[in-house]
């Protein structure tokens, strides 16, 4: 391509030519000889520019972090032959990340046969699946004439998953919790290892479970209870759908979601529960359930990649979902619970097969005004408060069902909207 000193040249060089030809300068032989040189000049710079065959490879020093977690990324650009000199180099990255040290732009000297390095750290503040890439580079001629441009389809990919948070209590088990030895405390006798009560003995119960100090005291046969230990299944779902996208990019209903959904299933796991994460956008994607680290690693990776699409209702998915979920169980729903009419009718099906049933709101009408008032932008309050009128309504139909509803605006910190699930009763249930 050319460059402004090119064209100016070159216009140099007709210039002395037609002013040569002028008949008041009568055929000036010196100025076209000098024009003709010029564009001449302008040409071999042209023929003089051979792309270069450049080879990227880049490392990552991790591929898989979390929100607000550094990565050092450095390309390797090897030159397999073809023009030799300056170079400029650009790493394309995702417009959600930030550079915080170094550069992903930088001018390169490659020799033939040489190499050149680009190193930089990066900052990924919000989740999501990446691509790091292509490179493109721009390679001039000796004269800095004209130059040209090469993109090299070569990408990395990098998983940023949600942040967790550390929460030390919640209040959300299983109605028929499983028996699992050595798990979890229920607060209720059966199997286990810790003191829990004394009761009467009862034919049946096993000889080695006599209290025989009270025994002793009272000439009753007592025997010791212990604290059941048990494992809960608890169902996730999280809505994914065009609808959580309201907001910002780094707040808005889909962000917040995730983030609360995997502070859950991290506490969940850790409290050695089984979980099963359902994800609904443009389509529905379930992690079935299970435990551990490795349960972890797949809820986490399936919030990563859940970008607001779609529009499947949520009466869709409980239809879907509801063989794979044990009843009884806890079920936490993650929704901004917009533009779906369906809403209800799932949450009363749900606790017909009593479920229970906890919903946690990400107000998307909040998250709107807030990008609205950072951007400077006109609010129609008016066309709010109906909103919110219609969203306050829902709730309370919702919460009529028996369906513990949890109103969550975006100035309020996760670790608080998580405290209130346990303070928030369900109409015709039980306290979470």
């Amino acid at each position: 391509m050319w460059t402004k000193k090119a064209a100016l040249i070159l216009s140099l060089g007709i210039g002395l030519i037609v002013i040569s030809l002028i008949q008041i300068f009568g055929n000036n032989l010196a100025m076209m000889t000098l024009g003709i040189l010029i564009i001449a000049y302008t040409f071999v710079s042209v023929f003089s520019n051979r792309q270069s065959k450049l080879e990227p490879q880049r490392k990552l020093s991790n591929e898989k972090i979390f929100e607000d977690g550094t990565v050092d990324s450095e390309v390797r650009i090897k030159n397999r032959g073809g023009a030799t000199g300056f170079v400029e180099a650009c790493d394309k990255l995702p417009q959600s990340m930030d550079v915080v040290k170094g550069g992903n732009y930088s001018y390169l000297t490659l020799k033939s046969r040489g190499e050149g390095r680009i190193s930089y750290t990066i900052k990924a503040p919000i989740k999501g699946m990446y691509s790091i890439g292509p490179v493109q580079f721009r390679s001039h001629d000796p004269f800095n004439m004209f130059y040209k441009e090469l993109k090299v389809e070569y990408e990395t990919n990098l998983t940023v998953f949600p942040q967790t948070r550390e929460v030390k209590e919640l209040y959300i088990k299983s109605k028929q919790p499983k028996i699992y030895p050595g798990e979890m405390r229920v607060k209720m006798p059966g199997p286990g290892t810790d003191f829990f009560s004394i009761r009467e003995y009862v034919s049946g119960d096993p000889f080695k479970s006599i209290n025989w100090k009270a025994w002793a005291r009272t000439r009753k046969k007592l025997v010791n209870e212990k604290e059941r230990l048990s494992v809960s299944d608890v169902t996730i779902v999280f809505d994914s759908r065009y609808t959580s996208d309201f907001g910002m990019l780094s707040d808005n209903p889909n962000v917040y979601g995730a983030r609360a959904a995997a502070t859950l299933a991290n506490f969940f796991l850790k409290r050695r529960d089984s979980v099963q994460l359902v994800v609904y956008s443009d389509k529905v994607q379930t992690i079935k359930k299970g435990s551990g680290q490795k349960q972890l690693f797949e809820i986490l990776t399936g919030l990563a990649g859940a970008m607001p699409r779609g529009d499947i209702p949520l009466n869709g998915i409980v239809e879907v979902a509801i063989p794979y979920m044990p009843r009884r169980s806890p079920v936490i729903i993650i929704s901004s619970l917009d533009e779906d009419e369906s809403v209800r009718q799932a949450i009363s099906t749900m606790k017909i097969l009593e479920f229970d049933i906890t919903i946690i709101s990400p107000s998307s009408i909040d998250f709107e005004i807030m990008a609205k008032q950072r951007s400077k932008k006109d609010i129609d309050q008016v066309a709010y408060d109906v909103l919110r009128l219609e969203r306050e309504i829902m709730i309370q139909d919702i919460r009529g069902y028996g369906a513990r509803v949890i109103d969550w605006k975006p100035d309020t910190p996760l670790l608080q909207i998580l405290s209130e699930a346990r303070n928030v009763p369900a109409r015709g249930g039980t306290e979470v």
